[in-house]
This record gives structure tokens, C-alpha cells and sequence, in this order.
């Protein structure tokens, strides 16, 4: 019984600690995903190719910019983060 108890304590605790977070990811973890997406649109052929890579990156932005929009702190630390990996994302 005591083992039992002791289990699903720390099954709920452990459910509580996961359902804490925002669902924010870092600063950096979106950084990165915007240098794939930008890395996708300086690799990609001219043409519909590019127009596709550019589509899907200004998309995400957008999505990007109404879930953090108000968090200006966050979009600083962004943008620094986004300012160290965009050169090698566009292959420079």
C-alpha cells in the first residue's frame, strides 16, 4: 500500500512538473529553427523552390510573432540569438 502511495505521488508529481511550462520554448530553439527554415531558402533553387522555402519561413514567422508578441524581452534574445547563426545558415 505504502509503495503504491509513494508511486503515485511521484507520478503526479512528475505530470504537475510537465504541466508547468508554457509550452515557450528558448530563445535559442526557435532561433535555430528560423536559421533551418533561412538555410532552406538560401539552398533552394531559384524559382518555385525558393518561393516555397520563403512561403513556409515568413508563415512560421508570423505564427512566431502572435505567440511571443508582447514578450519583448524574449524577441531581444531572439534576435541576438538568430544575429549569431543567420550567417551560416545562408552559407557565408
Amino acid at each position: 500500500m505504502k509503495k503504491n502511495l509513494l508511486l503515485l505521488s511521484a507520478i503526479v508529481l512528475s505530470l504537475s512538473l510537465v504541466s508547468c511550462g508554457d509550452g515557450k520554448k528558448s530563445a535559442k530553439a526557435v532561433a535555430q529553427e528560423w536559421c533551418e527554415l533561412n538555410g532552406k531558402v538560401a539552398k533552394a533553387a531559384a524559382g518555385p523552390d525558393r518561393e516555397a522555402a520563403r512561403t513556409a519561413r515568413k508563415e512560421w514567422e508570423e505564427k512566431m510573432e502572435a505567440k511571443y508578441k508582447g514578450d519583448d524581452a524574449f524577441q531581444k534574445e531572439l534576435e541576438k540569438e538568430a544575429e549569431k547563426c543567420e550567417a551560416a545558415s545562408e552559407g557565408r
